[in-house]
Order: C-alpha cells, then sequence, then structure tokens
C-alpha cells in the first residue's frame, strides 16, 4: 500500500502538520520496531505510550509520525486521537476487493486460515496475521496489504461497542460467526449480549455463513437480509458433515455434503472440534469458487491445536486459549483418544463469574476417562478442589513455572499430553519446554 501525504491530510484533517511535504508512505506500524523506511508511524496510547517511541520509529526509517501532542521537531499529523486516525486511515483505502470478516468465541483463527487456504487455490488472497484481530490489528493489517482480489480478516471483540469499530473500519462483504460461547462474558455479559455485539458483524455484509448448530445464530439468520450459507455438524444444510474418522492422532478423514456434492478431504487437524471451523470455511468460499475446495498446505497455528511427537511422546498444544466450554469439548475428545493421556489446564480469563465457572468446570471434566489433571494457577485451583473429591490423579500447582517439575515425575513415556489454558496465564512457555 502506497499514500501519499496528500491523501494522509485530507484523510486524518490534523489540527497541526509540522513540516510538511510531498511524502509517499509506503509501510504502517504502531511498533517503532518494525517500522522501514518511508514508513507511517503511529504513537498509540496503551501500555506503554507510543510517543516515546516516536524518535525510535524516525531512526529506524520512518519518514513521519501520527501523534496527539507534537514530540521534537520531526515531521508529524497532530491528531486527536491516533487510534481512532489509524481507523480512518485504513477504511480509506477500501476498494473493490472481497472482504471477508470472521468472528466467534473459539475458532476465529483457525477458520481464518482454513478459508484462506480454500480461497487461495483460485484467488490471490491476503490474511490477516497472527493475533491482529482487534481495533489496532485489522487497520495496520489492512493499510499494509498488497492489494489482492480477496482479503480475510478476523474481527476480535472483548467489549461492547468493537465491533461496530471494526465494521466501520474494515467493512466486511461477506461475514461468517463461527459459534458463540460465554467468553469474555466480564466484559460483554451473557451469551444474548454476545451474540447481539458479534452479529453487528453483518451490517455491511452482502453474504453470510451461519452456523445452524449454535442457537444464538437463528435469529441472526432471520434477520439477515443478503445471500446466506448454512452450515451444521449435526442435521442437513448447504454445507453439512456426514462422517469422520480418525487417521492418526494429527490427521482426520472427513467426509462433507458440500452444496449436494459428496466432498472427501484430509484434515491436517486432531480435535474433530475444528470440524465446525472447516465447515464455515467451506460456506464462505462456497460463496466464490468455481470448482471443488481441496485443503493444501494447512496446518493448525503453535497454541491452537498443533500436534508434535517426541519419541513416544504426543504433545497437543491448545495453550493460546481457554474457555469452559470450548476447553470441555477438547478434553472429551482428548478422552477418545488411545492410551495414557494426561491434562495440563491452567486459568481460563476474563470470566464473569471465574470462582463459580471454574469449580463447576471441575466437577463436569472430573468422570473423563483422562489418567491425570494437572491445574495450574489460582482459579484452577477451584477446579481441582471439585475434581479431587471424586477421583485421583489430580493434582495442582500455583504457576505455570511448577509444571514441568511435576510432569517429570508423573509421565511414564508413552503419553498424549494435553496443554489448554488462556494465553495470559504464560501456559504456552511451558509447551515449548516439551515440543
Amino acid at each position: 500500500m502506497r499514500l501519499s501525504e496528500e491523501h494522509v491530510v485530507r484523510t486524518l484533517r490534523p489540527r497541526r502538520v509540522l513540516r510538511p511535504g510531498n511524502r509517499v508512505f509506503t509501510n504502517f506500524s504502531f511498533d517503532s520496531r518494525l517500522i522501514e523506511e518511508g514508513g507511517l508511524f503511529f504513537a498509540l496510547r496503551g501500555r506503554r505510550d507510543g510517543h516515546l517511541f516516536v524518535e525510535d520509529a524516525l531512526d529506524r526509517g520512518a519518514s513521519a509520525a501520527v501523534v496527539e501532542r507534537a514530540v521534537g521537531d520531526f515531521p508529524q499529523f497532530v491528531v486527536d486521537d491516533s487510534l481512532k486516525a489509524l481507523g480512518e486511515l485504513a477504511s480509506s483505502t477500501l476498494g473493490s476487493e472481497e472482504r471477508v470478516g470472521i468472528t466467534g468465541s473459539a475458532g476465529k483463527t483457525t477458520t481464518k486460515i482454513l478459508t484462506h487456504s480454500l480461497l487461495a487455490r483460485e484467488f490471490p488472497v491476503e490474511t490477516s496475521p497472527g493475533n491482529w484481530n482487534n481495533l489496532v490489528g485489522v487497520p495496520t493489517f489492512l493499510l499494509n496489504r498488497q492489494g489482492a482480489e480477496f482479503l480475510v480478516v478476523e474481527m476480535g471483540i472483548s467489549i461492547p461497542g468493537e465491533m461496530e469499530a471494526l465494521v466501520n473500519i474494515a467493512r466486511p462483504t461477506t461475514a461468517v460467526i463461527t459459534r458463540i460461547y460465554p467468553v469474555h462474558t466480564e466484559t460483554l455479559g451473557g451469551p444474548e449480549n454476545i451474540a447481539r455485539e458479534k452479529g453487528k458483524i453483518l451490517s455491511s455484509a452482502r453474504r453470510a455463513a451461519f452456523n445452524l448448530d449454535d442457537p444464538h445464530q437463528v435469529s441472526l439468520l432471520k434477520d439477515f437480509g443478503g445471500e446466506i450459507r448454512t452450515f451444521s455438524r449435526s442435521r442437513e444444510a448447504d454445507i453439512f458433515l456426514r462422517g469422520w474418522r480418525r487417521i492418526n492422532l494429527g490427521e482426520l478423514a472427513v467426509d462433507v455434503d458440500y452444496l449436494g456434492e459428496e466432498l472427501s478431504l484430509r484434515f491436517p487437524f486432531w480435535n474433530p472440534v475444528f470440524l465446525e471451523n472447516l465447515l464455515a470455511a467451506l460456506a464462505v468460499a462456497s460463496f466464490f469458487l468455481r470448482r471443488k475446495p481441496a485443503l493444501e498446505g494447512v496446518e493448525p497455528l503453535e497454541g491452537r491445536g498443533k500436534v508434535h511427537r517426541t519419541g513416544d511422546l504426543w504433545v497437543i498444544d491448545e495453550s493460546y486459549n481457554s474457555n469452559p466450554s470450548a476447553a470441555l469439548l477438547s478434553l472429551m475428545s482428548l478422552a477418545s483418544l488411545d492410551g495414557r493421556k494426561v491434562a495440563v489446564l491452567a486459568d481460563m480469563l476474563e470470566l464473569d463469574q471465574p470462582e463459580e465457572e471454574h469449580r463447576e468446570f471441575g466437577k463436569k471434566i472430573s468422570m473423563l476417562p483422562i489418567d491425570v489433571f494437572v491445574f495450574v494457577g489460582p482459579m484452577m485451583k477451584f477446579a481441582f478442589e471439585e475434581a479431587s473429591r471424586k477421583r485421583e490423579g489430580v493434582y495442582w500447582v500455583e504457576s505455570p513455572e511448577e509444571v514441568s517439575g511435576v510432569l517429570r515425575r508423573l509421565l511414564k513415556g508413552k503419553e498424549v499430553l494435553f496443554f489448554k489454558g488462556s494465553h495470559g496465564t504464560g501456559l504456552w512457555r511451558e509447551v515449548r519446554k516439551w515440543t
């Protein structure tokens, strides 16, 4: 993306322009370490004040900065709100490309990479990287795109109003909601409120895919006036699951009814829970594909179902995120595997009633045929207390740093070792020791 200084000034209408010129900006960043020659740096307020890094960004090659207060004698555009300016500038660059917006309480990133894989066989596609799914990441991705025909954009929210703001920036033309779970209940409230907030992704869309297995999406479907695709694991829909079987621990053979045609795929994911994300991606792709879909070169990301094997030890890494509903489903899948199974479970963050929800979680999983549970963190102590009343083979440690010591005593050499926890717990650091 190349933007002239004239375009930036016309779009942002800054209160003040320091050292104006005829510059052309070729990259855009809020992180001074990532800025390149000819870049435009956005000084954002957050845990660290971006204004402290303006000089560093310019030393690294930035041509100018967007700031809320002038910093030194550098080329700068002084605005009221740098974050709002980032979104406005990104939105001003949108054109005729197809923009696929993906949201949901779980499975967004997996659905994103699957959608990219399906579309990329026929079209130039760009996808928002990593966890760039918020009011900072989404516009930064849009500004740095190369001009592909399709953009696949993950859109995550944690407070009311965020989805509306994201839609104003990205204006998705096609939308899909993977699944509504009680996640971020501390700020978003119950499932009905979550569905209402996430459903705002539909406001700009001409096409949308709906999960018929999610009761919260039924009313959203009825109110949507554009072109619709439906998908389901358990009933007939435009795209629905006919069956699956396990090829090995890290791969499934899947049969799908795809718009009335039989479709067989090798699915390189360990957990059949992720089949819902495959169906969502197929539903989105079905709006555009001219030939039968196929998966090529796709694999799980670290922390989101990646499977590692070291000798006789299989390690399943779901350490990026966790909530009670998704964790229970993953543990049920783990319980169905052969062999000895050890589950390491760290705190689930951003819950409305964390103690009660962790206790209930401990009760639910206590009867699963999993050999060992290692609970990690202050909230998981409540789950440990409930589970330990009903079974043996349960342990608790206060912090992730203690996990490896416990595992070295418990592992016997031929196990499936499963990790799941919210990213903020840092459990992912321990996973690296075992992969």
